[in-house]
């Protein structure tokens, strides 16, 4: 009769074992159904929840993308895929002003924050901030060209805070011309209340005497001396986007680095002074030229580069037509000779 018992009470243990899996086991079935049916219908109904969260995947895809593939000459698969994705979220205009555009920007700019914050071992290192904002360091200085918090719809793409950080890590302000994707009164004034120099033509901001006015009919040899000590080789070529003032600057550090930054540079006629202009500046080590650049070509052969780095893509406060595409840009640059990198934000280089 023991015996009996024992089995017995085995026999029962084992119905509840096994009654209590059933449970459970019914249980996990009903979760994962109503599960398959949340994630199916989750967002039936709720078409601009479903694109902004595919918004955040995409701009966060494309940030790691870039990330992990440094910028380098040429036309890497990876980067182009990236940027031609970038392309695409960047001509959908429902996402100007968006939380995943700004955020997405704020990524790329931090970066750039950060690497600004350490040392650097020698050579030149050339970071591409937004539209045509550049900011070129060497061991000995940290130069800023156009830099602007950008507009799309009113609201900056870049914050205040961000390009604050920004500024107090640069030594001077280049501005090229008089329009508001190249030329921030905010963020000159960043400059001005450090006591660091901001150098514009004289159409910028004409009655501000806070800024330096430089501008002639003929190429300026200027000498900039610096709060840190270091000094400068400045030449200001006179160039033109169409009728407006455009200073061309060729900058030469301490370390006897050039770089050209050419603004908006647009008007044909200029061509015929600009051919020669070689013989009268040092080689830059890198030029900046717009992706939509009057004679491109004929541009980049005056200047003979070593390397060339091209900007004003997708510049937002534009419509979707005169947002230019990078696979424009790639289009163009693919038939020049010259080494070329195409950045998006937040992303930089070293010329050694």
């Amino acid at each position: 009769m023991l015996s009996y018992y024992k089995n017995k009470n085995i026999y029962y243990a084992l119905c509840c074992i096994e009654s209590i899996c059933f449970f459970l086991l019914t249980i996990n079935t009903a979760n994962a159904q109503e599960n398959s049916v949340i994630e199916k219908t989750a967002y039936w109904g709720e078409s601009d929840i479903y694109l902004n969260n595919q918004a955040f995947k995409m701009f966060d895809l494309i940030d790691r993308a870039l990330t992990e593939n440094s910028p380098s000459t040429g036309n890497a698969m990876v980067r182009k895929l990236a940027l031609y994705n970038l392309d695409v979220m960047l001509h959908e205009s429902r996402y100007d002003n968006s939380e995943p555009l700004i955020q997405f920007i704020s990524s790329r700019i931090n970066k750039v924050i950060a690497d600004l914050s350490c040392p650097i071992s020698g050579g030149m290192r050339i970071y591409k901030i937004y539209n045509d904002g550049f900011i070129v360091r060497t061991s000995s200085t940290i130069i800023a060209f156009d830099l602007v918090r950008g507009l799309c719809k009113g609201k900056s793409l870049v914050s205040d805070n961000l390009m604050k950080s920004l500024a107090e890590r640069c030594d001077i302000l280049f501005i090229t011309h008089n329009h508001s994707d190249h030329a921030d009164p905010v963020v000159a004034n960043m400059f001005i209340n450090a006591d660091k120099p901001v150098i514009v033509p004289p159409e910028v901001w004409i009655d501000n005497v806070n800024v330096t006015h430089w501008r002639s009919d003929k190429l300026l040899d200027k000498q900039v001396s610096l709060k840190r000590g270091q000094n400068l080789q400045v030449k200001i070529l006179p160039g033109h986007q169409d009728e407006l003032q455009n200073n061309i600057y060729v900058v030469t550090t301490k370390e006897g680095l050039t770089v050209a930054h050419t603004g908006d540079q647009y008007l044909k006629k200029d061509m015929a002074w600009l051919t020669n202009i070689k013989r009268e500046i040092p080689q830059p080590d890198v030029m900046t030229i717009i992706c939509w650049a009057a004679r491109m070509k004929d541009l980049i052969e005056a200047f003979a580069p070593k390397v060339i780095v091209t900007a004003h893509e997708n510049e937002m406060g534009h419509s979707i037509d005169h947002r230019e595409a990078y696979w424009l840009t790639y289009q163009k640059m693919e038939k020049m000779s010259c080494p070329y990198y195409i950045l998006s934000w937040g992303e930089w280089f070293d010329i050694k």
